[in-house]
């Protein structure tokens, strides 16, 4: 489970997150079920959105949807660890966002696990991609 090359540090990512952990997220080997470590880029990513006044994520007619996603994972989390969740853009497409997030845990400098998110905006009605608005765009781009 422990890679070697780790690739990122704190001061890479552009916005933050805190996450606690939960006694149940740990599996039956006492570490974080691989499903958690979605659940974490998926909190830093929508507490990002709803900071941004730009899209309201709660009643418009357009959402994202997940296209993509991947992990590496670098050294195990498991309760009670703390976790800080660094979010960074790395590319706003027509109508999708790609994500780079970083999971670090308790204090450590060194990143725990590395993700990757990618978006698409879709109207619901139409379940059809759709553009990203330009005032979105152009606050998403101040965490690229």
């Amino acid at each position: 489970m422990v890679l070697k090359h780790k690739t990122r540090n704190k001061e890479y990512y552009k916005y933050f997150c805190n996450i606690s952990t939960r006694w149940n997220d740990n599996d039956v080997r006492w570490h974080l079920n691989n499903a958690k470590y979605y659940e974490f880029f998926d909190t830093v990513i929508n507490n990002m959105l709803f900071d941004l006044k730009s899209i309201n994520l709660k009643c418009s007619k357009d959402i994202f949807v997940t296209a993509e996603t991947g992990c590496k994972y670098f050294e195990e989390i498991s309760f009670p660890d703390k976790i800080l969740a660094g979010l960074k853009i790395d590319h706003i497409g027509n109508s999708s966002i790609k994500y780079d997030i970083g999971l670090f845990k308790n204090d450590n400098i060194n990143i725990s696990a590395q993700g990757f998110f990618v978006h698409v905006l879709i109207n619901q009605d139409t379940n059809k991609p759709i553009s990203i608005p330009v005032k979105l765009k152009d606050d998403l781009k101040s965490y690229a």
